[in-house]
């Protein structure tokens, strides 16, 4: 693996504990995925990331999106991490306000037409039948 690859997973990896730590705290499911994906790019995995709260907003997650992307992102890059990021955000199957602001945000990074945006038109409608579904429950 180049030193490039290696880093761009390391850079995801921070992203995603990030993404993780946004609602306040870190669920069993974020955990197991977390320690997958650190295991599958072969990063090593500071136990207390993931045990010691860190501080995460949804500007902060939002900047450090920015900054992996850069100023011209591909497609496929930015499809990728909307993968990894709703993938975190939906593997607990709670859909925090603030995951949901930024995969809202999210938008704004996408490479593509804003009107032609199939895969960020399907994540929103997947957080809004969940939304949904949360208030006809009660």
């Amino acid at each position: 693996m180049s030193q490039l690859a290696k880093s761009n997973d390391r850079d995801l990896f921070k992203i995603l504990v990030a993404v993780a730590w946004i609602d306040g705290e870190i669920q069993s499911q974020e955990r197991e995925f977390l320690t997958k994906i650190a295991a599958e790019h072969n990063l090593e995995l500071p136990e207390d990331l993931l045990t010691t709260r860190q501080l995460a907003s949804t500007d902060r997650c939002y900047d450090l999106l920015r900054e992996y992307l850069g100023s011209d992102p591909t497609t496929e890059d930015y499809e990728n991490l909307l993968s990894a990021v709703s993938t975190l955000i939906y593997c607990d199957n709670d859909i925090a306000t603030a995951e949901a602001s930024l995969l809202t945000k999210m938008q704004n990074l996408d490479p593509r037409d804003r009107g032609n945006n199939s895969a960020f038109n399907k994540l929103i409608a997947k957080i809004q039948k969940l939304y949904q579904k949360g208030i006809d429950s009660v």
